[in-house]
Formats: C-alpha cells, sequence, structure tokens
C-alpha cells in the first residue's frame, strides 16, 4: 500500500479563504495527461479528476513494475485507489464511472500505450473492470471504506504490538464493513465488485498474519460468501430472475474524518508495506 500512499500525496485538495483548490506537491502527476490533438504530453492544469487520472496509469506502473502483478489485480487495485479519490473530493460530480471513463479515460492518450512491454495497454486494464461502469458510484463507494482502513493500517502500524495496542479497533472496523459488503446484493460470483472484495480480503488477512499471531485478539471474519449468478430462463416469456435493489451501506465519512487528516500529514512514507505481501 505504499504506493496508493505515495502517488495520493502528489496532488490534494485544500480549503482556503477563497475556497477549495488542487494543490500540486509533485510534478510527475502531470506526466500522464495527453489529451487533445498535441503530439506530446499535456500538462493537468491543476484539474482534479485529470490528475486522478493521470495518478491511475502511475499507480498500475509502479505495481506492475516493482511486484510483477496479473492485470486482474492492477484492475482492481486501480478502481480502489480512484474510487478513493473520488470519495474524499469535495463536491464529486461523477454519478458513475462511466462519467469519469469517458471523460478522462477514453479521451487520455497515455492509455493506449503498452504497459511493460506487452501486449495490454492501460485502457484494456480498466477495461476489465467495465461491469461497474453503470454502476451508480454510491454502490462503489462501497468499497472504499475497507480499503480506506486497510490503506490506514498498512501506512501506520510499523510492529505487532503497537497493532494489538492502538490500531486494533480499525481492524475490528474493517470487518464489520467486510460483512455488510460479503451481504450486499452486489457481491455476485465473478463479478467487479466480489473480486474487488477478495482482494481486500486477502490483504486484510496479510496484515493479520503479519502483525497479529497469538498475542491479538480481534473479530474474526466468517467465509467469503459471493452469490451466485442470476440464472436465465430458457423458456419464452418467464423473466430472468433479478437482485433486490442494493441498499446503501453505512457512509465511511466518520472513518475519513479520522484517517485522511493522520494521512496528510505525511509526504515521505518510509514504510514498504502492503503489496509485497501478496
Amino acid at each position: 500500500y505504499k504506493e496508493f500512499v505515495t502517488i495520493s500525496g502528489y496532488f490534494e485538495e485544500e480549503k482556503g479563504n477563497n475556497g477549495t483548490k488542487t494543490q500540486v506537491t509533485n510534478e510527475a502527476i502531470h506526466n500522464y495527461c495527453h489529451y487533445g490533438n498535441t503530439s506530446e504530453k499535456g500538462n493537468c492544469n491543476n484539474d482534479y479528476c485529470k490528475m486522478a487520472s493521470s495518478g491511475v496509469i502511475h499507480l498500475l506502473k509502479d505495481l506492475k513494475n516493482k511486484y510483477k502483478l496479473d492485470y486482474d489485480k492492477l484492475a482492481d487495485y486501480a478502481i480502489l485507489w480512484l474510487i478513493y479519490k473520488l470519495k474524499i473530493k469535495e463536491n464529486n460530480t461523477v454519478k458513475k464511472l462511466s462519467d469519469f471513463y469517458d471523460k478522462y479515460i477514453e479521451t487520455n492518450k497515455d492509455y493506449n500505450n503498452i504497459i511493460n512491454g506487452d501486449n495490454m495497454t492501460y485502457k484494456k486494464i480498466i477495461d476489465k473492470k467495465k461491469d461497474l461502469m453503470d454502476m451508480d458510484i454510491n454502490e462503489i463507494f462501497k468499497l472504499e471504506a475497507p480499503f480506506n482502513i486497510l490503506y490506514y493500517l498498512y501506512h501506520e502500524i510499523s510492529d505487532e504490538k503497537s497493532f494489538c495496542t492502538e490500531y486494533s479497533n480499525y481492524a475490528n472496523q474493517f470487518v464489520q464493513k467486510f460483512e455488510d459488503l460479503n451481504n450486499d446484493s452486489n457481491n455476485i460470483q465473478d463479478s467487479s465488485f466480489s473480486q474487488i472484495l477478495s482482494t481486500l480480503l486477502n490483504d486484510h488477512n496479510n496484515l493479520i498474519n503479519k502483525y497479529c499471531k497469538e498475542s491479538c485478539s480481534f473479530s474474526s471474519i466468517s467465509q467469503f460468501t459471493p452469490k451466485k449468478k442470476p440464472v436465465e430462463s430458457s423458456e419464452k416469456g418467464v423473466e430472468e430472475i433479478s437482485l433486490p435493489t442494493p441498499e446503501a451501506t453505512p457512509s465511511s465519512s466518520s472513518i475519513l474524518k479520522t484517517v485522511i487528516p493522520v494521512l496528510s500529514t505525511f509526504s515521505v512514507i518510509s514504510l514498504f508495506l502492503g503489496v509485497a505481501y501478496k
């Protein structure tokens, strides 16, 4: 999770007397803002969403080069980081991921570049999660809550003692959020929602296995149980079985109020945690 924190720190929103402004702390965020008919890379022009689009490429490139992750896993992390940045943005106007995709990914020429010398482009990686694009953004934001907790824990924890004594409450919050999503109607076998939830569970387990041997006691997670896909009837006139309308889970705003102010104080991350344990 070191890369999530690092790239998130490249740009952020700051509130001032004249409203909220996007501040750039690392000019590298402009490296992948290639819009329009220009032949050279452009500039994000302090556009938060353009910088988020550029940040996704930064993240994919770093994770592939350093950890050799498969493309499905890369797609999971790209979506998780993107919804995290959209969730914390003030006055976010994105209603569906397709809104962001059409405006900031489809038109960004850097997404057509091949990653790591093979035939997979950055855009094709994102396309692995196409089934999320037309979902209500608030449904996808449900995944941000457990991700936010892991983002914080991987950043803060340095030893088993601190995990047990100082951060056990966050670990238990993750369990509660995960259980809510495990029972969510969006958690369907082979769906992108379910795949991302599985990735979060694995990251949680890696953290517990590293820092919580036998000396800590946390709430346990029940078995991961995605729902079976709806069955289509072969008989004419019989409607396809549909899922009930999803209900909103509790907002993660309370977690963000605790987590984000802490994270924003760090400009250099010395920990090398997270993805290496996958």
